[in-house]
């Protein structure tokens, strides 16, 4: 395979795994927006710091060859995101 094959090939592989990013955030958001419901109904604070917390140390603790802060970053502003989705679904 040449050099312009392979780079066609593999920003095919990239697409595909985008793709399957979405529809997981998507899937995430939806249970997300589910807990907020719960929460709602229970009358809970919808920001759960230790929750939060939680998730950021299972990163710390995996072992990855992606850059464990920027993978925080990301992760902090998933959690934004559900957080802002749910005091919007009123």
């Amino acid at each position: 395979m040449d050099d312009e094959k392979a780079l066609l090939f593999i920003r095919e592989e990239i697409d595909s795994i985008d793709s399957e990013l979405i529809s997981l955030l998507e899937s995430r958001l939806n249970l997300s927006l589910e807990i907020g419901k719960i929460k709602k109904r229970m009358n809970k604070n919808l920001l759960d710091e230790s929750r939060e917390s939680e998730i950021l140390k299972k990163i710390d603790e995996l072992a990855l060859i992606y850059p464990k802060e920027d993978l925080k970053s990301i992760f902090l502003e998933i959690m934004k995101t559900s957080l802002k989705q749910q005091k919007s679904n009123d």
